[in-house]
């Protein structure tokens, strides 16, 4: 096994996996890995969904934008925030549950994240390739029925696991000077470190061909050798496009039982 530094600094996303089945001991050690996730105060507020019938698979991936990876993986894992338990103990003990403020709702999502870092850290470690699936919310309705999600529960992202049948770059992140801030926030050369960083995502072509670039909103021009992290980034954050920014995913939590003051 590697050390943890090692696996934590040279993650990437499978998305090609050998057909060789996750033997289910492993699976059990991995999930039970999860469950010792940091929890707020002990509430556990996640469900995981384990899916591995290759009919279920294919109708997810569809669901998820046609990502084929998801149906060729022997295993995918539904994250879910879970206050359908949570609700579920407050009746056992004949209390009224308060869901109005978003803080439970908060609690629910940072738990089920914490959970799905366990998962993938625990599966590289034992040499598993992990893919984590925010398509899950393209359709989270449809997908709630195939998985007979309970009200006050919902998909958050899913996890592709299975042995790696591929080896994809190591993606260098954003430079620390950009995230880590000593006492206070910092932005002190802000322009030049993001073009410094711009210029490293440049040299590993990620973002080369037509596809792999994001839609402008504003349908501006730019040369294939500008474009890089920053214009990435920005097209995506600007976008007014309601499939990119998932427009439909207040309406569905409040017919999912989430009501928020």
């Amino acid at each position: 096994m590697k050390d943890i530094f090692t696996i934590l600094k040279s993650h990437r996303s499978i998305r090609k996996y050998k057909p060789e089945l996750v033997p289910d001991k492993l699976l059990d050690n991995i999930l039970n890995s999860a469950r010792q996730a940091p929890t707020s105060s002990n509430l556990q507020a996640y469900s995981i969904i384990v899916v591995k019938d290759p009919e279920r698979k294919k109708a997810l991936a569809h669901l998820c934008g046609d990502q084929p990876w998801v149906a060729q993986c022997p295993v995918f894992l539904a994250i879910c925030p879970d206050l359908h338990r949570i609700e579920k103990v407050c009746n056992l003990r004949a209390y009224e549950f308060n869901d109005r403020f978003i803080e439970i709702f908060i609690v629910a999502v940072v738990d089920s994240a914490l959970v799905g870092q366990n998962i993938l850290v625990a599966s590289e470690a034992s040499g598993l390739g992990v893919c984590l699936i925010g398509g899950i919310r393209n359709n989270p309705d449809e997908v709630s029925d195939l998985l007979k999600l309970p009200e006050r529960v919902f998909p958050l992202f899913g996890i592709c696991l299975g042995y790696p049948d591929h080896e994809p770059m190591v993606k260098p992140r954003l430079l620390p000077e950009l995230v880590i801030h000593h006492e206070e926030y910092r932005a002190d050369n802000f322009e030049a470190l993001i073009s410094e960083y711009d210029s490293l995502i440049k040299a590993t072509g990620l973002y080369e061909g037509p596809r792999r670039k994001a839609i402008s909103p504003d349908n501006r021009a730019l040369p294939d050798e500008e474009y890089s992290w920053s214009e990435h980034t920005s097209r995506r954050a600007a976008s007014t496009d309601p499939k990119v920014l998932r427009a439909h995913m207040r309406e569905f939590l409040d017919g999912q039982g989430f009501k928020f003051d």
